[in-house]
């Protein structure tokens, strides 16, 4: 009965209870996406592992690949353990961005980066930017975390589009260079 009453309540004042669908929440916002690239992600730069790939509203218009609104899939052949993609995005971040922005980020990192799962061939990664600022991670379509904020949404694209991203090549091919 209190779960009712709350979600009655949150409807009555306007805010929405549910999580956003990841398969079509910027579709809903009148973003159609195009595919502007694609690359293999490899493990210790030679274990190939599976492909990613660079979705935008424009491929050409945006200054920064950084830019909202944008979408990254990753698509994997191999079993990665969950722990793993968080270590590696807080490691990429860290030397990316400046010492007092990651001090600032460190604590929401770690409560996003902790909703990473364990994997294996045929599971997809999707990483979601929307215009407003929200950054959504999801699991074969199941969303798993939600960060809000363009700081925190781009200094987490850093990890694959920084100064010095996960790997140079891939960062090339997502941006069809």
């Amino acid at each position: 009965m209190k779960m009712i009453c709350a979600a009655v309540l949150g409807v009555l004042a306007g805010t929405a209870m549910a999580s956003p669908d990841p398969a079509t929440w910027l579709e809903e916002q009148d973003i159609r996406l195009t595919e502007c690239g694609r690359g293999t992600v490899r493990a210790l730069r030679v274990i190939r592992v599976g492909e990613a790939v660079l979705y935008r509203d424009d491929c050409r218009r945006h200054s920064s690949p950084m830019e909202a609104p944008l979408r990254l899939q990753f698509s994997y052949r191999r079993d990665v353990p969950g722990d793993a993609f968080g270590k590696a995005a807080e490691a990429m971040i860290e030397r990316n961005v400046s010492a007092e922005t990651f001090a600032a980020l460190q604590e929401r990192l770690q409560a996003f980066n902790a909703r990473y799962r364990d994997i294996g061939d045929g599971d997809t990664y999707q990483l979601d930017y929307g215009p407003d600022g929200t950054l959504l991670l999801s699991l074969n379509g199941e969303l798993l975390a939600t960060e809000q904020g363009d700081d925190f949404a781009q200094s987490y694209l850093t990890v694959w589009f920084g100064d010095r991203p996960y790997n140079d090549r891939l960062k090339q091919d997502l941006l069809g260079h």
